[in-house]
């Protein structure tokens, strides 16, 4: 089992109920990756599959291509930042 910080920003922050972060745990004795991370915070918060289509994903404060989150390992006490498109000026 993983045990990892999900933080949300902005719209990521409105489908998980107006939580700014939270810990959340993927079972399994296995490697847990950043998209098993990220299917763990769509599972806690259907509203959320949405937001990640347009929405950047950090693993440790460093962004993470869609294409390497499967090969990308979540460790224990590690950050995932789930961070939408923003405007403004």
């Amino acid at each position: 089992m993983v045990e990892f910080k999900a933080l949300y920003f902005a719209s990521a922050r409105d489908a998980a109920l107006g939580k700014q972060s939270e810990i959340l745990q993927v079972a399994g004795n296995q490697p847990v990756t950043l998209a098993a991370a990220v299917e763990c915070i769509k599972a806690t918060y259907p509203k959320m599959e949405p937001v990640l289509t347009s929405a950047m994903v950090a693993l440790n404060e460093t962004y993470c291509d869609q294409d390497d989150m499967a090969s990308t390992e979540v460790k224990d006490r590690d950050t995932v930042a789930i961070i939408p498109p923003v405007s403004g000026g």
